[in-house]
């Protein structure tokens, strides 16, 4: 595997058991400072993608290699200083506030009892300041609204330093100004940190000018391919009005 595979899916079959799988077998690499676009329409198979490649959900079939080594063979601490997934229907003890659910994203490292050290708490507060989420750092997380929720998953997954990071309809709550800040602001993940991103998104409008790639799953198939030459190869013809 080339040094800069993060991810690589071998002949992979997503699904909840052989009887319902839910596309054909595919091939897929996702290298260190590379943005894909993941789109299909609701129901195609997505969500359960994402969670089979942060090792939520076991493969029905084939292989994903995770630095190196099969997904499954991480821990689940190790897996989880590697992988994140962030999904926008989480929920926080109440009371928690944005800065105790964003030092969340440091339980990977924590020590026994959960200790935190000094650089765990920079990171935290760096996490927060990248995603503009300090500014309600007290503030309880059950009080913030759907888009201000959004950048706090962000900002958690970030304190996680991942070098693959998925993220499932990230924009889904947010208004263009912040989805425009947001796709901005992965693009300056994987040019700056190295990452390898994979984001879900009905917007075929960010995902062809902020994505390197876009993969998506239509007709039981699953095809990707760069976003300049998406839209004439056909990928996005799922998105067209009927």
């Amino acid at each position: 595997m080339a040094a800069d595979v993060l991810l690589n899916c071998m002949d992979l079959c997503v699904g909840y058991g052989s009887s319902s799988t839910l596309f054909e077998p595919f091939d897929f690499e996702l290298h260190a400072g590379e943005l894909v676009g993941l789109m299909g329409v609701n129901g195609c198979g997505k969500s359960t993608l994402l969670k089979t490649l942060a090792g939520l959900v076991p493969q029905v079939s084939g292989d994903v290699v995770l630095d190196g080594s099969p997904l499954q063979s991480w821990g689940a601490r190790e897996r989880a200083r590697r992988v994140g997934l962030v999904r926008m229907s989480g929920t926080a003890p109440d009371r928690m506030t944005v800065r105790e659910f964003v030092g969340l994203g440091r339980s990977p490292y924590s020590g026994f009892l959960d200790g935190r050290t000094a650089e765990d708490e920079r990171i935290v507060d760096n996490a927060m300041q990248v995603t503009d989420v300090s500014c309600f750092a007290k503030r309880p997380f059950s009080e913030l609204s759907d888009g201000e929720r959004s950048r706090v998953f962000l900002a958690e997954a970030v304190a996680q330093q991942v070098n693959v990071l998925l993220l499932d309809e990230p924009n889904a709550f947010l208004d263009i100004p912040r989805s425009h800040a947001l796709f901005r602001l992965l693009r300056k993940f994987v040019e700056t940190r190295e990452m390898g991103i994979v984001v879900s998104t009905h917007s075929v409008e960010y995902a062809e000018k902020y994505c390197d790639r876009i993969a998506v799953i239509d007709g039981g198939r699953f095809r990707v391919a760069p976003a300049s030459e998406a839209r004439n190869l056909g990928l996005l013809d799922w998105a067209r009005a009927e």
